[in-house]
């Protein structure tokens, strides 16, 4: 797996032979979510606040996201 943001308790991380669309997994102590490159995000648990962090960062690094799902899958 491909980690590629870990701050103020958010983990932002690609997965190996995983489902497209291609998107980002959010982890944190309350909960998961998966963050679309396309703007769409499944919640599971992740507080508002730290999930719109999450979706920020993923939006300012699509190209990233993008490569390491490439590597990964």
């Amino acid at each position: 797996m491909g980690t590629l943001y870990k701050q103020d308790g958010i983990t932002i991380r690609v997965n190996g032979c995983e489902h497209p669309p291609i998107h980002a997994h959010v982890i944190n102590g309350d909960g998961r979510a998966l963050v679309y490159l396309s703007g769409r995000t499944l919640n599971r648990g992740v507080p508002l606040a730290t999930l719109k962090i999450a979706q920020a960062w993923v939006t300012a690094h699509k190209q990233d996201i993008e490569n390491e799902w490439q590597r990964w899958n």
